[in-house]
């Protein structure tokens, strides 16, 4: 049984780093495969991705404690954040993190 010194404990900008997603307004989209995320999730298509998957968003506002794993590159819109640094962390890992941690911002 490992004892409790195994553990440390670290502030969320050391495991990982979020950014504000872009700005991408319905008038320049273009039809494509990649998925648009917003703070409710996949919202829309384009055609181009701002950011290479697999990938961790969650909303700024409104739906903050929603997170959602995407796998494939994708463009996540003003209204999220994303992780743009993982630090190692596995991606699936991060986004089952920080579900469990935003649940009390859903209460």
């Amino acid at each position: 049984m490992q004892s409790d010194a195994s553990w440390k404990e670290l502030d969320l900008g050391d495991v990982i780093e979020l950014k504000r997603g872009y700005d991408l307004p319905k008038g320049k989209r273009s039809v494509g495969v990649i998925p648009v995320v917003s703070s409710s999730g996949i919202s829309d298509f384009h055609s181009e991705a701002m950011v290479k998957g697999p990938g961790v968003v969650t909303g700024r506002y409104g739906t903050i404690g929603q997170v959602f794993y995407i796998d494939s590159n994708f463009w996540p819109l003003n209204t999220t954040l994303y992780v743009r640094d993982f630090k190692g962390s596995d991606p699936r890992f991060i986004s089952y993190f920080l579900r469990t941690c935003l649940r009390s911002f859903e209460q």
